[in-house]
């Protein structure tokens, strides 16, 4: 996820993470990712956003803009970006804009990585609370973007 080229966005993408957290986000992602090594801290960071969907559960959606709502009002509570729901038939592309994720501290290490993981089990835990199968998961779609975190929610291989 690069910075955005409108220097208006690259402003407020920089301004998502208090600057008193960016430099411990930085080194937090940086250990984990090299002394557990990146597919133990992603499974962990999941992990992380699980338990966060099942402290701040989604009410009831019945439909798919309902989802988009109630998902969007409790991003907004935790200041974490917007979401966006388009179903794609066997899968469920969301689509997260301006999150916390960019931070100068770490322009080019894994915290980026990091937050998309814990992206990864915060939709998942949200979308199983719905009614999804233990089977089904939010996984990232890295070349679906480059300015958002693109995941896509279904059967897990």
């Amino acid at each position: 996820m690069q910075t955005p080229d409108d220097p208006r966005l690259a402003y407020y993408a920089e301004r998502q993470v208090a600057p008193q957290w960016r430099g411990f986000l930085a080194a937090l992602a940086g250990e984990l990712f090299e002394n557990v090594g990146a597919e133990a801290s992603r499974g962990f960071l999941r992990q992380m956003g699980e338990r966060m969907a099942r402290a701040a559960p989604l009410p009831p959606a019945e439909t798919l803009g309902d989802l988009s709502r109630l998902t969007n009002a409790r991003l907004a509570e935790m200041d974490w970006g917007l979401a966006a729901f388009e179903d794609h038939g066997q899968a469920l592309v969301i689509r997260h804009e301006a999150g916390p994720w960019r931070i100068a501290e770490d322009a080019e290490g894994p915290w980026p990585a990091a937050f998309a993981a814990v992206l990864e089990g915060l939709y998942s835990g949200w979308l199983r609370h719905q009614g999804a199968g233990a089977s089904l998961a939010a996984r990232l779609d890295l070349e679906a973007s480059e300015d958002a975190v693109v995941l896509s929610f279904g059967r897990l291989p």
